[in-house]
């Protein structure tokens, strides 16, 4: 469950459109230059885009800093991580809603698929024909 700070510092976060973050970059960039970069909530907008690049962390923080391909490549790894944590922990209790939200869906249209599908068999009867028995032929 939420605890009241919790709540507040979300609410906050969520005004405020993210937490800025000071980050370093590497060497092949601007050698021990920093910037503050917003850590964003992903847009809903974006939530699509966000979750095909799960997995590809680069993308992920990228997406969290609403910044061009290729801008995570010239971070220092520990600006990297901070990034990648700090868009984690604000974006993971919409995601976490989202993915229960999908689980409904989901349910829901298993439950729909099922009866469909039990609609459209045929019985067994109908399969197999009659059940009285066939009567003899006789011949002569």
């Amino acid at each position: 469950m939420v605890n009241e700070q919790d709540k507040t510092a979300q609410e906050f976060i969520t005004i405020a459109g993210g937490v800025d973050l000071e980050v370093s970059y590497r060497d092949n960039h601007a050698a021990g230059a920093m910037e503050i970069v917003r850590v964003r909530q992903i847009p809903i907008s974006k939530l699509s885009e966000f979750l095909s690049a799960m997995g590809n962390e680069a993308r992920a923080i990228e997406l969290y800093c609403d910044k061009p391909s290729g801008w995570a490549d010239t971070l220092t790894v520990e600006s990297a991580n901070a990034v990648a944590d700090t868009g984690q922990e604000i974006n993971l209790p919409f995601l976490n809603a989202w993915w229960r939200r999908q689980a409904k869906w989901r349910k829901m249209q298993d439950a729909w698929t099922a009866a469909e599908s039990e609609a459209k068999m045929p019985t067994t009867e109908s399969r197999l024909g009659s059940s009285a028995p066939q009567s003899p032929t006789i011949t002569t």
